[in-house]
């Protein structure tokens, strides 16, 4: 029976709309008045012109349109118009029939109470109102933005209140519609005004429709408003995907404007950056006020999602206790909790995926702005000088970063990035991980969090009364227990990161010298040394996975053990009847109060590390030292440099009584010296400049001094690079910037990109005096050896390229720049003397130079005397000892003359350079690509894929996962069995009294289950982790021995980063991720198929929608998971290229500050980081397109089974609460297995990736049969018969047929030009490329010889040597074999304590700490540490790559050191460059064209009148000294 209509209850909800009406007048009014209702231009999308700064909005209209036209194109579009008017007809049609029933009625307009005929105009009043809104929408387009919202809304409420009215009565037994009396015309007005209210709205686009995605609108911001809910923009990539197999990134819908990094920037460095807050407040706070807006909309989203979440319950409730009370007692219709059901879960999930999207755009917003905001306060930090043991951990993903240009290693207080780079790597790679992880996470765990939890024990009061506050209580006792263990996992998960990092670290280390490893043969003891950290993070991973078991189980178990306290105080102590209606609803809220506390122990250790990943981020902001243009002085500074303006034509360039230091802080700054000592204190390196410096402009300016005087520091002086203390009032330090300046690092550095590119430095294209650059900096042979010419990329880090090459292309890029000054920091280093000599005639002398103002740094004082204007002579103490013209110079000093005289007899001496240096990728490629781009697989991760991890987790993988299966679906039977004993406990009030059902009895028996089954799953777990943690182990082994394996071709063709990479981000997902979820894809499909077993029981009709719905969802993840699948991969390529921008800009701070080129390079980290945006929105946004419609085909099942256990077959209420339960569980975890598939897809791209690195080429493998005699070698005897060699098996042959024979303790010169096979026959001699031919090593072939022990006794000692960061003892002795003393002879025996006679503080000790590289070291020194690592190994065979030194005494040392030191017995092959380093050779051997053209002594090769050794001496500038070295003692002998 019905009650009657009330008006009381009804008519003053109309009174709402006309608070609506008035509330919507004066916030139109309010927007009149204080101008803010301005027009509402669309957004529009990030082009590559975008990036630049230019926004494309939609097309400007065109004067030849008509009048309708171009009112159309006004009003948006004629999708946009229909709807528009389609509206408005509704509003005026809705106005109509108010009156029309208001009139007509069978009273008329005066019938009713006053209440009621207000209620009357109330009604047509905000018809009225709705319908002039709706015309204003139409007739006015450029405010429809603003009017359309007012419109949207008033109507929204107006249909709120009739469904009040008018609908929901019809719910229930007991209320009629409060307008039923307008019959049919009720009806017709709801169903006009839910198209005005709610289709409208929701359907309309906000652009132009799908034309406007064309003209170039993002498919987004075009969409409706439910087509942005429920993602269905996303439609066409995701059926795109399906079609093809693979989307490359610009055929994604394009990046708004909105989203790009250049908009992000802009809109939150105000609130971020120190330099732009003014305060020290924590980067935090700036994010919060960044999205302040987004977090609002979110929180609300979020809550309204949370107390939606409820419905589930509520509707179980519901529905029970009507199959338990018949139909004449329940006062709400069932079909409404059926409805309930469906559209309760269904606006639950779209309200969270809509908050998910949301922190997920703030997510990739973060990562963008983090990204620029890091890169640009690092173009503001001063670099400084620090080694390997300062540094804070490894790195993983940047790589090593180290200026080169300040890098000099023979130059005090250098600046060094070690410790900067490392610090930036971790932030980068690690730190910045954290906290995006974290960015969808904290908002759930303060709002959603608690006010699920709030909801749920208000509804179990409401059920269950007093017990439950006993719920309450108990998760309160018990809730700290898995907060203990979180404690213990951190600590643990501490420990791990730490035995992570030192695996990583080693690893960064090994790639980082991979090519000294292969040379040396030390490959199996590096993998042993690596496989024992890996242990030992396998180790700690167990302890961990062990913890988060545990954890998991209590955080399982509290909520079991609440509702059987609970349950048990309502039984046995309420004494009241545990019905199914009860039972099965509290179950329910007991079921998200677990998943909300699942997710707080998951979120707050996530949030934790987000935590202390901003404070690294703040601290890095806060604490590191800027440059001083951006260090406003404290109050108890010195005073800063006086900022001098003069005119750029009169401008000065110099200094004038200033210091400098490396640090603007009393510490210590290390040089070099200091730096190399473990033990002895170093001396703080103060540049003094007394008085006044002022270089010639336009004029060849000249630096010079003995090492560690301050060259370097000098020019870094000028640059702004040192901190500098002013001595007096009329201080300053000028460098006139408004013409320009280059700079020229000594150690060079280039970009990954082409030569061309490399030389252009993003100036135009001139060709003509592009080819003079190329002519003057002697380029020209050089790209001539190159396939693809100056297209030819340089690789990472210049792999491509010489040292002198390289030194080259900076040199060009520094002359082809426009600018006025130009500041090379002795560019001549890395250069032979022919080329220093052309360098110096035709650059330096040529006319690009000409007029232009040159700072030039070198050591070379004899070559370049001829063309300095002006010189300045440092001393030792880091003060001017001269300055003025060469002359000048040379009158102060008596040491600076003594040094050229020296110089310049050297310089006859070494001008005898028989090549140029070598050009290492002798077969590029044609298209000029030595780096190989990374392989894009297309389609889905397969079984052969996935099977690298399956077969690996047991020696018998087959019966190992048939045991594990088994065990998983033992342990979900029993879950299974817990619900269903549950119903059996409450079947029992159906048929006996309360006091006959004992309580005991039934929670013990439950208990028990609860118990077994957690018994049987900690089996299973335990059964899985072993097998998982066998996979991984083998992995990481067949890995790093692949890597270690490969050739140097493939070394050389392959960036460390990417392999680092494999090693260590895909490795942590194997180990991580991937174990995670295929254990979570297995055992959600074991637990899909036993709910659908267990309903089928009950209900055996839902099989078949179960069949339908799942088989829905397993296409729906077909489909999602390809177009998932293709966005990551694409996600994953665009990444690189912004960590590898990001890489080279840092190892090239003080180039790219010199040039002025932080803006440029600001540009393309926008475009890089735009590029990777995109593909990151599209991939999140996937995810929640895939969900809305899994989580929606999930309630649609619950809905059908309900409608059946309703109205079809006829259970009793606790068999329907088990079935209900088991089809829920499955449903919702319909979507869970979706996701888990494609996250295990995914995933399983790290597989894919490791197994690329599997399969590359490798080096024969160590066999019994390769082991030689334990005496072997016993002497240095080398015979060669037919060698040929070639560095690919498509590549054309380097060498061809060459034989020779050397006898033990020979000592070979090699000689050739450029191209002609040396450093080719000595990596066939070692079997690094591949060879024909027969080569004999004391007497065996090397061929049958293990490569391992063939290089362990063969040393080589290549141009520029490799060294390991860590102690000097650890470079000569990696693995103990030697004591001390041993060391130190070697030492001794090398020349390093000759070398270092004369200086009284900083000597290499053994204890001595060296950078990563050798950095802080100079190019002599290590080439001594070199050849005393060579002396220690006591080879029989020394291969010698010899180098170009500029410092003069450490030559004569290393020389002399060869020709004494090493033992009688030691064969020594040295490639030459120099003729008088082999004129006392026993045999020289000349190389052209791979071909052996003379081999003999060097007499008898000089008495040949046509041969090609002796044309090299006839032409030396040194004839004399060449010959008597060569045994003969005049001229005359020769002669005859």
């Amino acid at each position: 029976m019905c009650f009657p209509y009330r008006s009381d209850v009804y008519e003053p909800c109309q009174f709402i709309l006309l608070v609506g009406v008035a509330l919507s007048v004066v916030g139109l009014v309010v927007q009149t008045i204080r101008g803010t209702w301005k027009p509402c231009k669309p957004k529009g999308v990030l082009t590559d012109s975008a990036s630049h700064g230019d926004n494309h909005t939609s097309s400007p209209l065109r004067e030849g349109d008509k009048p309708c036209q171009q009112f159309v194109e006004r009003s948006g579009g004629h999708a946009i118009l229909t709807f528009k008017l389609v509206q408005l007809l509704s509003c005026v049609a809705l106005l109509c029939l108010s009156i029309a029933s208001g009139v007509l009625g069978d009273h008329g307009l005066d019938s009713g109470s006053t209440l009621q005929r207000w209620a009357r105009l109330v009604q047509w009043e905000t018809y009225a109102y709705t319908s002039v809104l709706a015309l204003a929408v139409v007739l006015v387009p450029h405010r429809s933005s603003v009017l359309s919202g007012h419109l949207s809304c008033v109507l929204i409420l107006t249909w709120v209140v009739y469904v009040y009215r008018d609908i929901v009565p019809l719910a229930t037994t007991t209320i009629n519609p409060a307008d039923a009396d307008e019959g049919v015309l009720l009806w017709v007005k709801m169903a006009i005004l839910t198209e005005a209210a709610v289709f409208i709205p929701l359907f309309m686009p906000r652009g132009k429709g799908d034309a406007s995605v064309h003209a170039g609108l993002n498919k987004e911001q075009a969409a409706g408003w439910l087509s942005q809910r429920i993602f269905s923009w996303l439609d066409g990539i995701v059926f795109q995907a399906h079609r093809v197999d693979h989307i490359p990134l610009d055929e994604f819908p394009p990046l708004a404007d909105a989203d790009s990094t250049r908009t992000l920037i802009k809109g939150s460095l105000k609130f971020l950056d120190p330099l732009q807050t003014k305060k020290n407040t924590h980067i935090i706070w700036g994010f919060l006020r960044t999205y302040r807006s987004d977090i609002l909309l979110s929180t609300l989203v979020v809550t309204i999602s949370s107390v939606f979440s409820l419905s589930w319950p509520v509707a179980t409730q519901g529905l029970l206790f009507y199959l338990e009370e018949g139909h004449p007692q329940s006062t709400v219709r069932p079909w409404a909790w059926v409805l309930l059901l469906f559209v309760g879960p269904t606006l639950s999930t779209v309200c969270g995926e809509w908050y998910q999207w949301i922190m997920s755009r703030l997510s990739i917003h973060n990562e963008a702005i983090l990204t620029e905001l890091l890169f640009q306060h690092a173009l503001r930090i001063r670099v400084k000088s620090e080694t390997s043991s300062d540094d804070e951990g490894a790195s993983t993903a940047v790589g090593d970063v180290n200026e080169s240009g300040v890098a000099k290693a023979a130059e005090n207080a250098k600046p060094r990035s070690n410790n900067f780079a490392g610090r930036l790597n971790n932030l980068i790679a690690s730190d910045l991980k954290s906290i995006t992880d974290a960015n969808g996470v904290w908002l759930i765990l303060l709002v959603q969090a608690p006010v699920k939890l709030v909801v749920s024990i208000v509804f179990m009061y409401n059920v269950l009364g007093l017990s439950a506050f006993v719920a309450l209580g108990t998760l309160v006792v018990l809730i700290p227990i898995p907060g203990y263990i979180s404690g213990w996992i951190q600590l643990f998960q501490k420990k791990m990161i730490g035995k992570t990092d030192a695996r990583v670290q080693l690893i960064h280390e090994v790639l980082n010298v991979v090519r000294m490893i292969k040379l040396f043969g030390w490959e199996q003891r590096m993998a042993t040394r690596i496989e024992e950290r890996r242990e030992a993070e396998i180790v700690f991973q167990g302890k961990f996975r062990w913890l988060e078991i545990i954890n998991s189980f209590t955080n399982y178990s509290i909520p079991l053990v609440t509702m059987a306290i609970t349950f048990g105080f309502y039984t046995a102590v309420m004494k009241q009847e545990l019905t199914a209606s009860k039972l099965f609803s509290s179950n329910a809220a007991f079921i998200l109060i677990q998943s909300q506390m699942h997710y707080m122990f998951f979120a707050i250790p996530v949030l934790t590390q987000a935590r202390i990943s901003l404070d690294r981020v703040n601290d890095f902001m806060l604490d590191t030292e800027l440059l001083d243009e951006f260090t406003l002085p404290e109050e108890d500074e010195a005073p800063t440099i006086e900022a001098i303006s003069i005119p750029h034509e009169h401008a000065l360039l110099g200094i004038k009584n200033t210091s400098f230091t490396w640090a603007n802080d009393d510490a210590t700054v290390e040089t070099p010296a200091s730096t190399s000592s473990g033990r002895r204190p170093g001396r703080r390196f103060v540049l003094n400049i007394d008085g006044e410096l002022l270089f010639k402009r336009g004029q060849m300016n000249l630096i010079i001094g003995p090492t560690g005087s301050g060259k370097t520091s000098l020019l870094m002086a000028l640059l702004g690079e040192m901190h500098a203390r002013p001595g007096g009032p009329d201080s300053f330090v000028s460098i006139p910037r408004d013409g320009g300046v280059a700079y020229a690092a000594q150690e060079s550095w280039v970009l990954s990109d082409t030569i061309r590119n490399n030389i252009l430095f993003n100036a135009p294209y001139d060709e003509p005096r592009y080819v003079k650059v190329i002519k003057q900096c002697a380029l020209e042979r050089d790209l001539s050896l190159f396939d693809a010419g100056d297209q030819t990329e340089v690789g990472e880090k210049g792999i491509t390229l010489s040292g002198g090459q390289k030194a080259r292309v900076t040199l060009a890029r520094t002359v082809y720049s426009s600018a006025e000054i130009l500041i090379l920091d002795d560019v001549l280093a890395a250069l032979d003397v022919h080329t220093g000599r052309w360098i110096v005639d035709h650059c330096f002398k040529g006319e690009l130079l000409r007029g232009r103002t040159i700072i030039l740094v070198s050591h070379n004082v004899a070559l370049t005397r001829p063309i300095a204007d002006f010189v300045v002579v440092l001393g030792t103490d880091g003060r001017i000892a001269s300055q003025g013209s060469f002359d000048k110079t040379l009158q102060d000093g008596v040491e600076l003359l003594n040094e050229l005289v020296l110089e310049e007899e050297q310089l006859k001496v070494a001008s005898e350079v028989i090549d140029k240096p070598k050009l290492e990728a002798e077969d590029a490629q044609k298209n000029g690509k030595l780096i190989v781009a990374e392989e894009i697989k297309e389609g889905e991760v397969g079984w052969d894929t996935l099977r690298l991890f399956v077969m690996n987790t047991s020696k018998t993988p087959r019966l190992y996962w048939v045991a594990y299966i088994f065990l998983m679906i033992v342990t979900h039977t029993f879950f299974n069995g817990q619900s269903w004993y549950l119903g059996v406990w409450a079947a029992q009030y159906e048929t006996h009294a309360p006091s006959e059902v004992s309580v005991s009895y039934y929670l013990s028996i439950y208990a028990a289950l609860v118990i077994l089954t957690m018994a049987i799953y900690a089996c299973a777990w335990a059964f899985y982790l072993f097998g998982s943690m066998r996979a991984s182990r083998i992995i990481h082994r067949k890995l790093v021995d692949s890597i270690l394996g490969t050739t140097l071709r493939w070394l050389d063709k392959t960036p460390t980063s990417r392999v680092i990479a494999r090693c260590t981000a895909d490795m942590q997902a194997v180990d991580r991720t991937l174990a995670r979820y295929v254990l979570a894809v297995m055992e959600s499909a074991v637990f899909m198929s036993l709910k659908v077993i267990a309903v089928a029981f009950v209900a055996p009709i839902f099989i078949l929608p179960a069949v339908i719905v799942g088989t829905a969802g397993g296409v729906l993840g077909k489909i999602f998971t390809k177009a998932q699948i293709c966005v990551k991969r694409e996600m994953s390529n665009t990444h690189a290229p912004v960590l590898g921008h990001f890489s080279s800009a840092i190892s090239g701070l003080v180039s790219i500050r010199a040039y002025g080129a932080q803006e440029q390079f600001k540009a393309e980290s926008y475009l890089r980081v735009d590029r990777y945006s995109r593909a990151a929105l599209i991939y999140h946004g996937l995810t929640r397109w895939v969900t809305v419609r899994a989580d929606a085909m999930g309630s649609l099942l619950s809905a059908i089974l309900a409608i059946n256990l309703i109205y079809g077959v006829r259970i009793s209420a606790s068999s329907a609460g088990f079935a209900m339960t088991m089809a829920v569980a499955f449903s919702s975890t319909i979507l869970f297995w979706v996701r888990q598939v494609n996250i295990l897809q995914i995933s399983g791209m790290c597989l894919e990736r490791i197994q690329q690195y599997l399969d590359i080429e490798q080096e024969p493998k160590p066999t019994i049969d390769g082991v030689p005699p334990a005496y072997w070698p016993a002497s240095g005897d080398l015979r060669v018969e037919h060698l040929s060699a070639s560095y690919s098996s498509e590549g054309s042959r380097v060498l061809h047929k060459i034989s020779f024979e050397v006898k033990s303790g020979e000592r070979i010169g090699i000689v050739g030009r450029t191209g002609s096979g040396k450093s080719s026959l000595t990596l066939a001699l070692l079997r690094c490329i591949l060879t024909e031919g027969e080569v004999y090593y004391d007497g065996l072939l090397t061929d049958k010889i293990n490569l391992n022990v063939l290089r362990s006794n063969i040393t080589i000692i290549p141009q520029m040597p490799e060294l390991l960061s860590g102690t000097l003892r650890r470079n000569l002795d990696p693995f103990g074999q030697h004591d001390d003393a041993t060391l130190n002879d070697a030492l001794r025996s090398a020349g390093l304590f000759s070398l270092q006679e004369s200086e009284d503080s900083g000597r290499l000790t053994l204890d001595s700490e060296i950078a990563g590289g050798g950095g802080n070291l100079s190019v002599g020194q290590r080439q001594i540490l070199a050849l005393a690592r060579a002396i220690v190994r006591r080879s029989k065979l020394l291969i010698l790559d010899e180098v170009m030194y500029t410092d003069y005494a450490t030559d004569a040392i290393i020389q002399n050191s060869l020709r004494e030191e090493l033992g009688r017995d030691v064969t020594v092959l040295t490639i030459a460059h120099r003729l008088q380093s082999i004129m006392d050779a026993d045999r020289i051997m000349v190389l052209d064209a791979g071909r052996i053209v003379e081999y003999d002594t060097p007499r008898k090769l000089l008495d040949k009148t046509d041969g090609y050794f002796r044309s090299l001496v006839d032409g030396s500038h040194d004839k004399a000294a060449l010959l008597s070295q060569a045994g003969f003692g005049q001229a005359s002998q020769y002669l005859s």
